[in-house]
């Protein structure tokens, strides 16, 4: 007897069933040979994942990089293998961003060591695409502790060659700060700190001048024009062995300042230390350096910046007439004029320099933070001296007549005496 064939029913497999057998050992076939082909990659091209950017072998001397091809990076998989190869698309996409950063925190640490060169600069930028491909930050990979315990933006700063710089040509020190824009705090402190290392002066004057390093507040930048501070520090090493050094100051729109933003910030390198000179207007009662001052007084203080050792100081501030010329005023490139006399459109009689003494007393000045029992900062008044308050008026004669602010602060690293004698 023939028995007819009927067709069989439909599938009775649940649609949300666990994937198949099959399709699970596809999945781990295909993890097998991306890791397979990963490691040929790696040891072959010098990359550690599709996308990056390799250096040239440095026999070539070019320093470019090229773009390896990307692999298709996707299984086909329908209904029930979605999730779980959304889920291996996902792992390879993380392992592969990891390897990036890998290769170019260890193309940044070669780029330091390197001459600055346009070729570091190429590799910095292809760097940047290859982060940037892979949703890295890369301004976070610089500012990162990853050569030695410090940045690379440390180390550049560090190896930056000492003979002069002009500010137009970029070099590498600005462009790791370009790129690694907007710089934290901790980034900030490691800057000062290798500016200190090396007891560039100019260098630290120069990062001063960029919105990213040292921006002004916002009632600064609406008064002067600008996002930095247009004010010039010069520093001047005297010789002998008692450390002593003079500062040369260049403050503009001084008046207007005081009486709007209350505050003038200054800071310089100066014998194996950084220092902040502040002219400041008082708001309210209060007690500064161990002194009490009034509401709407006008002072000056002076404190050493975080990495700086604690120290012995005798200085003062002197402000002379400007009608009378300046004995090493600040000009506008940045260096000093020859001593100057008074011509014959100046008064026969000057009025007297204005003279305010800064020292340490019975303690050492140090740094804020410091564990050393000491002070933090030196107070005066401008009321210390006879003719100090005359800053607060109107067509002062120490004011010049373009609204700039000459003075110097002669100091000496030492335990003060009876007087004050700097040079």
């Amino acid at each position: 007897m023939i028995i007819d064939k009927h067709p069989l029913p439909d599938d009775p497999t649940p649609s949300d069933a666990p994937p198949s057998y099959d399709t699970i050992q596809s999945l781990d076939s295909t993890a097998d040979y991306y890791s397979r082909d990963e490691k040929a990659s790696t040891s072959t091209s010098g990359l550690a994942s599709p996308g990056v950017m390799s250096p040239v072998s440095a026999t070539e001397g070019t320093g470019l990089m090229s773009k390896q091809p990307q692999k298709p990076s996707s299984v086909a998989s329908k209904g029930k293998g979605k999730a779980t190869s959304s889920w291996f698309t996902f792992g390879q996409a993380s392992r592969a961003a990891k390897e990036v950063k890998t290769t170019v925190l260890g193309l940044i640490r070669d780029i330091v060591k390197l001459p600055d060169t346009s070729a570091a600069m190429l590799l910095l930028e292809s760097c940047e695409d290859a982060c940037r491909t892979h949703n890295i930050a890369f301004s976070a990979v610089l500012q990162e502790k990853s050569i030695e315990g410090h940045s690379p933006i440390y180390w550049s700063i560090i190896k930056r060659a000492s003979e002069p710089h002009n500010d137009d040509d970029p070099d590498l020190v600005s462009t790791l700060l370009a790129l690694a824009e907007p710089l934290s705090d901790a980034t900030i402190s490691e800057i000062r700190l290798a500016c200190l290392d090396t007891s560039d002066q100019t260098l630290f004057q120069r990062l001063r001048r960029s919105p990213a390093f040292a921006p002004l507040s916002g009632p600064d930048q609406m008064l002067l024009g600008m996002a930095v501070a247009p004010d010039d520090v010069e520093v001047t090493d005297v010789d002998g062995d008692e450390g002593a050094f003079v500062a040369h100051f260049r403050i503009t729109q001084f008046q207007k300042r005081m009486r709007v933003t209350k505050h003038i910030d200054l800071q310089f390198i100066a014998r194996g230390r950084i220092w902040e000179f502040k002219f400041l207007v008082l708001e309210k009662n209060d007690t500064i350096g161990g002194r009490l001052c009034q509401s709407g007084s006008w002072l000056i203080t002076l404190s050493l910046l975080e990495h700086s050792p604690p120290t012995w100081i005798d200085s003062r501030l002197i402000i002379e007439d400007s009608r009378g010329g300046y004995t090493s005023p600040v000009t506008e490139n940045h260096s000093p004029t020859t001593p100057t006399s008074p011509s014959a459109e100046t008064p026969s009689k000057l009025r007297p320099t204005i003279s305010l003494r800064l020292k340490s007393g019975a303690e050492q000045l140090a740094p804020p933070q410091s564990t050393y029992q000491s002070r933090r900062e030196i107070v005066a008044s401008l009321d210390d001296s006879l003719l100090g308050k005359s800053l607060q008026y109107e067509n002062t004669s120490y004011i010049s007549s373009d609204g700039s602010l000459y003075a110097r602060l002669e100091a000496k690293l030492m335990k003060p005496g009876a007087e004050c004698i700097i040079c």
